[in-house]
């Protein structure tokens, strides 16, 4: 491996871990990405995972400074990183780095998650806010609305640079657990995707009847039951009807701060694509990043802000 490493990034969650080495001039020399997230590492032994994925990218004569992002800086983490409070200026973040650990070859540190104090219902986020200044930075914007997908889908807000609301949907984790255990479960058969059945999931979740989503849900085991889809469909559909109401209802708090229906997906290509397709039977407007474009060089630039590392005219 190259010695000319400046620093090492890495987005770590609860089931995934992937890093980049980075060069001075912020370019990746190398990358790695495997399962191995929060639940892999035993009896938080997180000093001596994070070593044993790096490897040689790592040298004790020569430490550099790593920064991570995610799930890590959570009380399930390596250390828990204090939230910032909401409205959060998103190029200051790098000012407010949690030390972690010295390990042999990287000084440690995390990035601070967001909260977003409400008394109904508070909102937090880890990982997300570093995904969000990056895609700013590609699209050379200072806001937007922004939908990342995932167990947690987010919903956010920029304006001025400062992310000032977000919203938290449970669509992919209810999925899991309705899709492996139940009465729902039961009847599925198959992993195939099956669009017709997707679709027709979305356009469910739209109709005036469907507006309570455990109302609608129970239609997942009626169609199966009576014949109304085949059990290969099942998966599809109930992946529809909760992507779907989603949708609906994020449209919904969007038109209430009187906000355009347009929105910039972030997240793998995987998802981007199963997202998109609800979006426009939605009939919302949307672009999309892929995360693993713009997570290195958001990571680059908190940890120049921070001053963790020279930035592009040599200044630290």
């Amino acid at each position: 491996m190259r010695r000319d490493i400046s620093c090492i990034l890495a987005d770590w969650g609860t089931t995934n871990l992937r890093a980049w080495a980075l060069g001075g001039d912020g370019v990746a020399i190398d990358h790695r990405g495997q399962g191995g997230g929060l639940l892999a590492v035993k009896d938080g032994r997180f000093a001596e995972s994070f070593a044993a994925f790096c490897g040689d990218w790592l040298d004790a004569r020569r430490p550099v400074p790593a920064i991570l992002s995610g799930m890590v800086g959570s009380k399930l983490g390596w250390k828990e990183a204090p939230y910032l409070t909401a409205p959060v200026a998103l190029a200051d973040i790098g000012r407010q780095l949690c030390f972690v650990d010295d390990i042999p070859g990287a000084s440690v540190w995390i990035v601070p998650g967001v909260r977003l104090d409400d008394p109904a219902q508070p909102e937090v986020m880890r990982g997300e806010e570093a995904q969000i200044l990056g895609a700013l930075a590609m699209l050379g914007r200072d806001g937007g609305v922004f939908l990342l997908p995932g167990t947690h889908a987010k919903w956010a807000i920029v304006e001025a640079g400062q992310l000032i609301a977000f919203r938290t949907y449970m669509t992919g984790e209810i999925y899991g657990l309705l899709r492996g255990a139940g009465t729902i479960g039961q009847l599925m058969e198959g992993d195939a995707q099956d669009p017709a059945a997707f679709r027709r999931g979305v356009e469910r979740s739209r109709s005036p009847d469907a507006a309570n989503l455990l109302h609608s849900l129970f239609s997942v085991r009626t169609l199966g039951l009576l014949g109304g889809l085949p059990r290969t469909g099942l998966a599809s559909y109930l992946s529809g009807l909760l992507i779907g109401a989603e949708l609906q209802d994020g449209a919904g708090w969007l038109e209430a701060r009187g906000l355009p229906r347009s929105l910039t997906f972030i997240g793998s290509p995987e998802m981007i694509e199963v997202y998109k397709a609800a979006a426009e039977l939605c009939r919302l407007e949307q672009t999309s990043i892929e995360s693993s474009a713009i997570l290195p060089g958001a990571l680059f630039a908190i940890a120049r802000a921070a001053g963790l590392v020279a930035d592009s005219v040599g200044r630290t």
